[in-house]
């Protein structure tokens, strides 16, 4: 699972409050000044109606209520004038003005000398913003084109504003970069410029709006550092320049002369060196995310004097050293995530005063000690986290030792509990079967033994269970009959016991991946898993089954589809520091294919196919299997399955790995297996085949004779026997005669050494001077031995 990342949302809803108030500011302001009269104003904004496109005759015009016959003050959509009537407002946000079309009509507005807010945004225009109309607009205080498909850059103009405190061009393909001229707007408070398609470096020009209190340039193409002259922006409260190029060093100066900033995101960029200890020193700081960058060094101990910090993100870094025991100081903290780094050493008792804590990520570290069996007096690398309010801990990655905490069966809203990739040893509590919310759980690869107790519970909402790689034994956990939403199911390399239950088809039904293999679960493949229509991906390899493959696999139609899209839940959604967040976690599920073993991840949603290798399963191979025609992989290796090929086995076109190796299967290979166009894998060998290989297609790719070795009746490139003019029934009747040689043989030989045994046996036992001297030997060997 990698870390957890965030999405946010802006606070429209002050974005507008402060557009209110500068509106009545501007309306004041404005009263005196010389302006064409309101109804040249009107005149003016009909001309810019007149501009833009006809809308679709199955829509209302949305300035249908713009007409010369009503006064604009009045009632046209959009229009707010101030109290000498002049306009002072143009607010249309996603109204449908123009699909398709431009701004080029706003040169008409060059009429409206009183105009202090214009906004068109959402409203698909296109083209380039003209210059020369919006610096005309000397009185604006907010302009806001966002969410368009404008293009051309942004204009230089724009710098000559002299009241502009709001100016939001984000979500367009603006391209271009920033120019330098914006500086200049000393009166500007919030620039919004998110996913502009900016391709651009940072201009030190910027650091002279000392008013600016908001600023976002995530989501472009900015590269070069950032400037120490930003440490202007002394108003600073909201700083975003995530999902960009930036690198080179953290500045200290921004921390020394930004004291309201309450918000950083410097995420997925590439800035270097260490985190400046001055960061102490932005004591209003609540949020703040480095995210994905290339930082080195330990974590700044001043992180610990941020009180008010609601949220630290600093996964995904070179970070090294131990966890800060400051950090325990951060009472207010809600997210926690120091993912991906190289941090050594125990994490600190004093994380356990984290009351307020939802998400905890410290996977992929070097962290290590002992996890107790009760977190209430601590010892080990894990806080006391009972009674926490805990979303989830993902602590997958590291070195933890010791038993599984008790402490974590009290954090009743965990919904993802990721203790993977440890050295956790001991049995697994039963009350961890009674987190009612807990969606995704992944102990695998541990130490953890014994038999998975049952602690019965119809209202489990597990999705995902990860139990494999330990040493759990017993029979098939009865718990898993009550997790009905259960999608994925990982028990593989346990040494689990008996018979795969037959309930599992009724009471999974949601069942979409299950792995079981490298157990020691015997009987035969019950015939309920079919039942489970959702299946794609089968494993139930190197375990001791026997028995037939069961007909009626037509009935797992998520095989016999494609599977095209990726829909495997990997999230858990909440409210958290009044954002939608999302919590990220991975279904890794190990699959053997091409003769090789590969993980996959978010992949895996797309993956389907069956492993019934190295059992003991008989009988013949159901023809109905080649109706899978979603398969990816098959693999019946190394059971005692007999009869032939099956005839279709072409139609599965999907297939990329099929081994039927060491079987008894018998017959010649079908001609249809050439048309498995994307196969890349094959593996024949050790059966009883016979006859001319069939060539041709994706089979000339798969040159290695090795995967049609030890079929003594096969003949044809790429082996180096080669078949004889005429029929392959020619090569089969050679081939069933030359088995009759080899038992004719093989009898003789039984026959010669029975023969020769009770020969010599019988002088013993009829010559008795022959028996006495071998006795003797017998004894003087027996004496030497002792000696």
């Amino acid at each position: 699972m990698a870390g957890a990342t965030r999405t946010r949302t802006h606070a429209a809803a002050l974005l507008y409050a402060l557009a209110f108030q500068l509106l009545a500011r501007a309306s004041s302001s404005t009263a005196a000044a010389a302006s064409s009269p309101p109804a040249a104003e009107a005149r003016a904004l009909l001309r810019w109606k007149s501009t833009l496109p006809p809308p679709p005759r199955s829509t209302t015009a949305p300035l249908s209520s713009w007409s010369p016959a009503t006064a604009a003050c009045a009632s046209w959509a959009g229009v707010t004038c101030g109290a000498d009537g002049r306009v002072a407002a143009v607010v249309l946000p996603g109204a449908g003005l123009a699909a398709g079309g431009t701004l080029a009509g706003l040169d008409h507005l060059a009429a409206l000398p009183a105009l202090a807010f214009l906004n068109l945004s959402g409203n698909g225009l296109a083209g380039a913003i003209p210059a020369a109309a919006v610096s005309s607009l000397t009185s604006l205080v907010s302009l806001d084109l966002s969410n368009n498909a404008l293009s051309g850059g942004i204009p230089p103009a724009l710098g000559t504003l002299p009241e502009l405190r709001v100016l939001v061009l984000r979500d367009n393909p603006l391209g271009g970069a920033i120019p330098a001229a914006l500086g200049r707007l000393r009166a500007l408070e919030r620039l919004d410029l998110q996913a502009a398609g900016l391709v651009s470096t940072l201009p030190p020009e910027m650091g002279n709006m000392a008013s600016l209190t908001f600023l976002d340039l995530s989501a472009n193409n900015i590269s070069g550092g950032l400037p120490p002259a930003f440490a202007g922006m002394r108003k600073m409260g909201e700083f975003y320049l995530s999902r960009n190029r930036l690198s080179g060093t953290i500045p200290p100066e921004i921390f020394n002369n930004w004291p309201d900033l309450t918000l950083l995101y410097l995420h997925y960029n590439s800035f270097t060196g260490t985190i400046p200890p001055e960061i102490g020193e932005a004591k209003k700081l609540r949020r703040l995310s480095l995210l994905s960058n290339n930082l080195t060094g330990v974590i700044s101990a001043e992180i610990g004097g941020l009180a008010s910090l609601q949220m630290l993100h600093l996964g995904q870094n070179c970070l090294t050293g131990p966890i800060p025991l400051s950090l325990g100081n951060l009472t207010q903290l809600v997210i926690l995530v120091l993912s991906f780094n190289n941090l050594t050493g125990m994490v600190p008792a004093e994380i356990g005063r984290l009351t307020v804590l939802q998400d905890l990520d410290l996977n992929n570290n070097q962290l290590e000690g002992e996890l107790p069996e009760t977190l209430n007096s601590f010892v080990g690398t894990v806080p006391d986290l009972a009674n926490r309010k805990l979303v989830s801990v993902e602590l997958y990655g590291n070195s933890f030792s010791g038993g599984f905490p008790l402490s974590l069966c009290q954090l009743t809203s965990l919904e993802i509990l990721d203790l993977s990739s440890n050295q956790l040893s001991g049995q697994l509590p039963s009350c961890i079967w009674d987190l009612q919310d807990l969606t995704f759980m992944d102990l695998s690869s541990n130490a953890l033994s014994g038999d998975v107790l049952a602690s019965p519970n119809s209202n489990l909402s597990l999705e995902a269970l990860h139990l494999a790689n330990n040493r759990f034994t017993g029979g098939f956990p009865s718990i898993i009959q009550y997790l009905k939403m259960l999608s994925v199911l990982d028990l593989g390399g346990n040494s689990f016991s008996g018979e795969i239950p037959s309930w599992i088809g009724s009471r999974l039904p949601l069942l979409r991946f299950l792995r079981l293999r490298s157990n020691m679960f015997s009987g035969s493949i019950p015939l309920q898993l079919l039942q489970l229509s959702h299946l794609q991906l089968l494993d139930l390899a190197s375990n001791n089954l026997d028995g037939h493959i069961p007909h009626g696999l037509t009935n797992l139609t998520s095989m016999i589809r494609p599977q095209t899209e990726l829909n495997m839940r990997s999230t858990v959604r909440h409210q958290i520091l009044h954002l939608e967040a999302n919590f990220y976690y991975a279904n890794r599920v190990y699959v053997n294919w091409k003769m090789q073993t590969y993980e996959f991840q978010g992949a895996i949603a797309l993956m389907t196919g069956i492993d019934l290798s190295g059992n003991s399963i008989g009988g013949e191979i159901p023809t109905e299997l080649t109706n899978l025609q979603g398969l990816r992989f098959l693999n019946l290796s190394r059971n005692y399955l007999s009869g032939t090929i099956p005839e279709n086995i072409g139609d599965l076109k999907l297939l990329e790995s099929l081994d039927l190796s060491w079987n008894e299967l018998s017959g010649h290979i079908p001609s249809g297996i050439s048309e498995l166009i994307s196969l890349s894998s094959l593996n024949l060998s050790s059966n009883t085949l016979s006859g001319e290989i069939p060539t041709g297609k994706q089979l000339q790719t798969l040159a290695d004779p090795s995967i049609y070795s030890n079929n003594f009746g096969l003949c044809g490139s790429p082996l180096s026997v080669s078949c004889p003019n005429g029929s392959s029934v020619q090569i089969l009747d050679r081939s069933k005669e030359f088995e009759g040689l080899c038992v004719y043989y093989y009898y003789s030989i039984i026959a010669g050494a029975v023969f020769g045994l009770w020969l010599w046996l019988g002088s013993l036992v009829f010559f008795a001077p022959w028996r006495i001297s071998f006795l003797y030997y017998i004894d003087f060997i027996h004496r030497k031995l002792v000696r």
